[in-house]
């Protein structure tokens, strides 16, 4: 049976594509930096789909060489992997030169390298034998010049137009590759106080993690090269690619 490999797949929107993946009977690999939250996530399958195979592995994605030994690891465990989702993500607000470099270079390791890596490694093996899905996690940000994110949305604008274009050059090939551009979900992610959290996902502001990644997993099945879950999140990005400066200068000088 094949694997379903999942970054940062041990909670949030990861560990909902984790779920959604076995529910369609792959096998699961979760790679992420945290052993107590991957052992308790594969636990948390396995208590669901016991006649799957769920292995995880900790290792820290935002390092240049990470792609390369996930992808050396797969092969020495003879993993066939049918599915890669490139999930793993950090976020944080704040005037991007006042922030330490190195919190931006973690960020662009593990949002831009690690992934576009992963996808051309494991892309070049699906492309030989014909067959394979690549879903790379963006955001609705990438549509969005805003201060306070200039790193996070620079980052996740790389990832979905890589996606897009390798997408094109995939799908020829049996290989399917598909961006998803959620916009707030209800995770710990922001930091948010969990009332505001429940409140938002009542208005449909926020949406849950198991929605995004059904919605993010049917448009990667269907041969999507881009999805944006939610209504209000298609609205956002309208209203952001119109907005004209002075409202940007707003922001700016309110939050940074």
């Amino acid at each position: 049976m094949s694997y379903a490999l999942i970054t940062g797949g041990s909670s949030g929107i990861g560990l909902a594509y984790a779920e959604e993946m076995a529910a369609r009977q792959y096998n699961i690999l979760i790679v992420s930096n945290r052993e107590d939250l991957n052992e308790t996530a594969s636990q948390q399958i396995r208590s669901r789909y016991p006649s799957l195979e769920v292995k995880t592995l900790m290792m820290d994605l935002a390092v240049p060489e990470a792609a390369q030994q996930l992808f050396d690891y797969c092969k020495e465990q003879q993993l066939d992997i049918e599915v890669v989702i490139n999930n793993a993500g950090m976020f944080y607000f704040g005037a991007a030169v006042e922030k330490p470099t190195k919190l931006s270079e973690k960020m662009l390791t593990l949002h831009v390298h690690t992934p576009v890596m992963l996808s051309l490694l494991f892309g070049k093996a699906m492309k030989d034998r014909g067959h394979g899905y690549i879903l790379n996690a963006s955001s609705i940000t990438a549509f969005m010049k805003f201060p306070t994110i200039a790193v996070y949305e620079s980052t996740k604008t790389a990832l979905m137009s890589f996606s897009y274009a390798l997408s094109s050059e995939l799908k020829h090939h049996g290989v399917k590759v598909c961006c998803v551009c959620p916009g707030a979900v209800d995770t710990d992610l922001y930091n948010l106080p969990v009332n505001m959290r429940r409140w938002l996902c009542r208005l449909g502001f926020m949406l849950k993690p198991h929605q995004v990644a059904k919605k993010g997993v049917r448009a990667l099945f269907r041969g999507w090269k881009r999805r944006i879950p939610g209504v209000w999140s298609r609205i956002f990005v309208a209203l952001s690619i119109i907005a004209p400066d002075w409202i940007v200068d707003i922001i700016k000088k309110k939050f940074v």
